[in-house]
């Protein structure tokens, strides 16, 4: 507790920081585990933790991305059959591998239906920016926006994607 704000027993000041500290615009909607590590950073209060809960079941959003863990072991859960090529994409980053003119990474961008890949040489620190573009100037100008697009990144990553790419795109 040592260098952290000790917050009291007030429901207006405690919401407050909730508040403040929730939907950041650089992060998006955190989530229990990470609003709560976010906030022990900087304060504490008996019920901390409670109170990161009940805040974030109240989030529509955060419930409707929350992960669910309750799966069986082993058990396989399909991908729907999409209607045709290039509406369902996966994205994924491979790397770090061993550099090569300077890149040291792998954009791989795959379509659901026909199993195409496109890949890209990049870097491990790839921006969402840089990957919008990629995904324009290599994907979009031949197939158009997809309908779905699945990425094992958290799940504000595609929604993230799909600003970055309107701004790649000039689209207000």
């Amino acid at each position: 507790m040592e260098g952290r704000i000790y917050v009291s027993n007030n429901k207006k000041i405690r919401e407050k920081i909730l508040k403040e500290n929730y939907n950041l615009v650089d992060v998006g909607h955190l989530g229990q585990h990470r609003m709560l590590e976010l906030l022990k950073k900087m304060y504490w209060w008996p019920g901390l933790k409670e109170d990161v809960k009940k805040y974030i079941q109240r989030c529509f959003k955060c419930q409707q991305n929350k992960v669910q863990h309750q799966r069986k072991a082993g058990e396989l859960h399909p991908l729907e059959i999409p209607q045709g090529p290039w509406q369902e994409i996966s994205i994924d980053i491979i790397g770090p591998l061993p550099k090569s003119n300077g890149m040291d990474a792998i954009v791989v961008i795959v379509d659901q239906f026909t199993k195409m890949i496109r890949l890209k040489a990049t870097t491990t620190n790839i921006s969402l920016e840089r990957i919008a573009k990629i995904y324009r100037d290599n994907i979009w100008k031949l197939h158009g926006v997809p309908k779905k697009i699945l990425s094992d990144r958290e799940p504000q990553f595609t929604l993230k994607f799909i600003k970055e790419f309107t701004k790649a795109l000039g689209t207000k």
